[in-house]
């Protein structure tokens, strides 16, 4: 009943230990990619080993400082342009330094400075020094001291390296001692030595430009002096008064103007507002169109004792005809109040008339001043432009003023710190590391030699490895197809056999659909519809060999895949030892399996997914009889019930370790679907697991390998 995979032979099953032991550069890689931390282990035990040698040998250590040779700057203190600056420098002035470097006069400040004719590791040695008759006179002893004093610093000098760093202006100071400290002190000391000698020579060229500076200063302070002055009295000569960047009088002018045009628009509304009074005269009826007399409270009063009476009037008409006494009254009201009226607008007009005739005067008054200013600003123009000559003869005096000032501080500087051509780029500190031996290369040739010992031993271990890793090792141990390569997903929890995660992921080809799983089983559901092409297949049960391989995982995700292709599907948890199927998508459910068996109850849920429904499982206790159960003739009636009803029926059935509900269901189902775990599952484990399989009358379709680590192997699959 299983579905032989026709890459197999008996002579290929009898060859393949000989293939797995073969170790080729895939072999190899594919060794150090499952055995990383085996590797990174053998590396950290041969680097501590060669770490411990190098601490019990007698180091010596090595100070590097670096010097930067920069190019000699004209001395001449008068030459601004950048243009004028000297900054060539050439090989020979570099390699002149080098020489200075190395000079004796050099080495013996550094021998004084750090009282290296005491150090016993640049001491002269005794037995070499020349017996002189008649020692111990003061002769005798200056000519010793002399002599040690050069022999410690011709010691010195083969502790000591100068060098120039390829063509560039760097000149590297390398100083060796079997004490770091000290290391750096000597390379230290010969790059503040020649920075002192640089100083020396250098002080006397500023004490001389300080001088000729505070002359130079002191007759431009006199000429700067007048030029200011000579200002000063044309500005009062001239009546120049600024304010701000402008004369006065062009911001008075400026100011003139504004008002000018303010005092036009004025005098042309009031103009405006007495056209329109006398245009309407002395009619009462005319005032409304006067905006001053809208607010006028004398005219509303008016207004409206004039309707009052013109109300009367109509009033008493009616009531007691035309001549009555009393509309006669009314009459006269109205006539009086009209009266007032056209008194109270012609007092309106006269004021209009007091308000444009102030307004003219007030814009003749403007246009007057204007023009005088206008003639007293062309005159200050003129005078201007000569200002603008002096002020910039006497700016021009300020600003070499200015600058011969902070020549003085520079170059004053310079007298008691002068510049020199040449700085340090990066001072000697005590090294952190001996120079000898060669740590870094000792530590180096350790970390191959980890390197090559645990590539060889991960290679021998993966050699030895019984477990499946492969699809080529899941059709050599079961002569079936390996159906897809399960990368393993992040988040699950540990536990179960091995220490590995146990629980389903959920709807992993929902929520990543482009994933490395989602692809692998997309491919595991084409060879499983391949196989019911030739054959009416419905039921499919997903088994593995032992509990936390993930089949759980793997039904809830190839049921989602057939419902997304809008077949009717329907999951059956039948794992009656961990149902984790029904915990992870049915916790509250109190009816499942068991109770549609005993009583035919309705107990299938729908899921979230459309087309997708589950068949619970519940259980308070472990049920001994579940292979009875599910090999019942009620289980096979249900099963083809359930095969009329949906498209596609899928199994989540136990762990065949644990149970063997899956030998005695797998011959009412259409077909099973393998499940077994990378690195987990022993090849001997999963042949007997087809082997069973077979002798229970099972069709299989193939293997699903889960959780794979390796991510190499599942992106190289097709």
């Amino acid at each position: 009943m299983l579905r032989l995979n026709p890459a197999w032979s008996p002579d290929a099953q009898n060859d393949a230990p000989t293939r797995r032991a073969v170790f080729s550069l895939g072999a190899i890689g594919t060794a150090l990619r499952r055995s990383l931390w085996t590797v990174v282990g053998a590396m950290v035990l041969c680097v501590a080993a060669a770490a411990v040698f190098c601490v019990f040998s007698t180091p010596t250590y090595v100070a590097n400082v670096q010097l930067l040779i920069e190019p000699q700057k004209q001395q001449q203190l008068l030459l601004f342009e950048p243009g004028m600056l000297d900054l060539t420098l050439d090989n020979a002035q570099v390699e002149s330094q080098v020489e200075v470097l190395r000079s004796e006069r050099l080495a013996a400040w550094v021998v004084k400075d750090l009282k290296l004719a005491t150090d016993p590791e640049f001491q002269a040695d005794p037995s070499r020094m020349n017996a002189h008759p008649g020692a111990g006179s003061s002769g005798d002893a200056d000519r010793d001291e002399a002599q040690r004093l050069r022999t410690t610093v011709a010691n010195l000098a083969k502790h000591v390296g100068v060098r120039r760093i390829g063509q560039s202006y760097v000149i590297e100071i390398s100083a060796w001692s079997t004490r770091a400290d000290l290391a750096a002190q000597i390379a230290n000391a010969y790059a503040s030595a020649y920075l002192r000698d640089q100083f020396d020579a250098k002080s006397q060229g500023a004490r001389q430009g300080v001088d000729w500076l505070k002359l130079r200063i002191t007759e431009l302070r006199g000429t700067l002096n007048n030029a200011a002055r000579a200002v000063e009295d044309f500005k009062s000569k001239n009546g120049l008064v600024t304010a701000g960047t402008n004369l006065l009088v062009e911001q008075q002018l400026s100011e003139m103007n504004t008002e000018l045009v303010s005092a036009r628009a004025q005098t042309t509304q009031s103009a405006a507002r007495l056209a329109r009074v006398r245009a309407v005269g002395g009619a009462a009826a005319g005032s409304a169109s006067v905006g001053e007399a809208l607010n006028n409270q004398v005219i509303t009063n008016l207004r409206e004792r004039q309707q009052n009476a013109i109300a009367k009037e109509a009033e008493f008409r009616d009531r007691y005809g035309p001549t009555h006494e009393s509309v006669v009254k009314a009459q006269a009201d109205a006539a009086q109040a009209e009266t007032e009226i056209a008194t109270e607008m012609q007092r309106i007009a006269q004021t209009y008339l007091s308000d444009y005739e102030i307004a003219v005067e007030r814009e003749r008054a403007l246009e007057g001043e204007v023009g005088k200013l206008v003639a007293v600003v062309d005159k200050r123009r003129q005078s201007k432009v000569v200002l603008s000559e002096m002020e910039a003869q006497a700016e021009s005096y300020r600003k070499m003023y200015q600058n011969l000032l902070e020549k003085l501080t520079e170059t004053s500087q310079k007298e008691t710190l002068p510049i020199s051509n040449a700085r340090i780029v990066a001072p000697a500190n005590a090294p952190l590391g001996k120079s000898s031996p060669k740590t870094g290369l000792i530590l180096a040739l350790g970390a191959a030699f980890g390197l090559l010992g645990g590539t060889v031993y991960a290679t021998v271990r993966v050699g030895l490895d019984r477990t499946v890793r492969t699809a080529e090792d899941v059709s050599h141990a079961t002569r079936l197809d390996c159906l897809g390569l399960m990368p393993f997903i992040a988040g699950k929890r540990s536990g179960g056999k091995g220490g590995k995660v146990a629980r389903p992921i959920g709807f992993e080809v929902l929520e990543a659909p482009f994933s490395a799983f989602s692809r692998a089983l997309r491919r595991t559901k084409i060879a499983i519809d391949a196989s019911r092409e030739s054959r009416t297949m419905t039921t499919i049960g997903i088994v593995s060999t032992a509990s936390g391989e993930g089949k759980t995982s793997i039904a809830l995700n190839l049921g989602a895949l057939y419902a997304q292709a809008h077949l009717r599907t329907l999951l059956v948890d039948a794992d009656f030892r961990k149902a984790d199927l029904t915990r992870a998508n049915a916790p509250m459910a109190t009816a499942g399996l068991v109770e549609v068996l005993e009583s035919d109850a309705d107990a299938i849920q729908s899921t979230r997914l459309p087309n997708l429904d589950l068949l619970p499982l519940v259980f308070t206790m472990p049920i001994a009889q579940s292979s009875d159960i599910l090999s019942s003739r009620q289980a096979s009636v249900l099963l083809a019930a359930l095969s009329t009803s949906y498209d596609i029926v899928i199994l989540d059935l136990a762990a065949m370790q644990d149970s063997a509900d899956v030998r005695a269901v797998g011959r009412l189902l259409d077909g099973l679907l393998l499940v077994a775990a990378w690195g987990e599952t022993e090849a001997a484990v999963l042949s007997e697991a087809t082997h069973a399989l077979d002798a229970s009358g099972a069709h299989v379709f193939g293997v699903v390998l889960n959780k794979i680590r390796d991510t190499a192997s599942v992106s190289q699959s097709i």
